[in-house]
């Protein structure tokens, strides 16, 4: 099965062209999920870079962001009640359908208990992005800049995690933060402008960023500036107030 899910499915899909350069700082992916029947081809799907590159040909100038599960998997999400999945049932359009598979019913749960959750999963890693945050900065001033990095990192992904607990129930293993703000990106496009990708020097300190989680703790020739590390930190501070105000806003939702 293939699924368009997220902005271009539900037709909230956002971009910013620069119109001096002509690029975007920012725009939406083109999000895919395949079901296949077993997760050994759900992983090569994934890791195949060329399938990736050949839909970006078909689908002009919109970034691709594919993921794959196997159907046993699928179902086992839609019958905990975790509302990424659920979400895409409801709200994914349907590419294609070999007829192969049966989508399980999903089980509900109710507005208090999911509220409850949302309440429990945002006290616990918004918290805990708060504690990273003040140890990054502490790093900071005491000029240990890579461990300031590294721990730029861990908040960053812990943000990420609230925002995909109390949206979706669900949060990936894996401290990529690139396919982590892919998610984040197809469940509010509002976190889309975070970190722009409009130009060569935005790109390198986001590559920083993403390789502090092993670089800057275990390579020497990891290396990156106080003005780099600056830039940032006041990035992922406005993730740190977006993620508060929208998790909250959400959790109200569920009354």
């Amino acid at each position: 099965m293939l699924i368009l899910f997220g902005s271009y499915a539900r037709g909230d899909w956002v971009e910013d062209l620069d119109p001096e350069t002509l690029l975007y700082r920012y725009q939406s992916d083109f999000d895919l999920l395949v079901v296949t029947e077993t997760p050994r081809q759900a992983s090569k799907i994934e890791q195949n870079s060329q399938l990736a590159q050949r839909l970006a040909k078909i689908i002009h100038r919109t970034p691709i962001s594919l993921i794959a599960e196997d159907i046993q998997f699928f179902n086992r999400r839609l019958r905990k009640s975790q509302y990424f999945y659920i979400d895409i049932l409801r709200e994914g359009i349907l590419l294609y359908d070999s007829g192969k598979f049966q989508l399980a019913e999903p089980i509900e749960i109710t507005l208090k208990e999911r509220k409850n959750l949302a309440e429990d999963d945002f006290e616990y890693w918004f918290n805990s992005a708060e504690e990273f945050w003040c140890g990054h900065e502490d790093a900071k001033n005491r000029g240990h800049l890579n461990n300031s990095a590294f721990l730029l990192h861990q908040v960053t992904e812990r943000l990420y995690g609230t925002i995909l607990l109390v949206f979706t129930r669900y949060k990936p293993s894996t401290h990529d933060i690139e396919k982590l703000g892919q998610r984040v990106s197809s469940i509010e496009p509002r976190f889309l402008a975070i970190f722009p990708h409009a130009t060569e020097e935005e790109k390198e300190r986001f590559k920083l960023l993403r390789k502090a989680y092993v670089d800057a703790r275990y390579k020497p020739i990891y290396t990156i500036t106080k003005e780099q590390l600056d830039w940032l930190a006041e990035r992922v501070n406005h993730l740190k107030e977006l993620t508060e105000e929208l998790c909250k806003e959400k959790i109200e939702s569920f009354s």
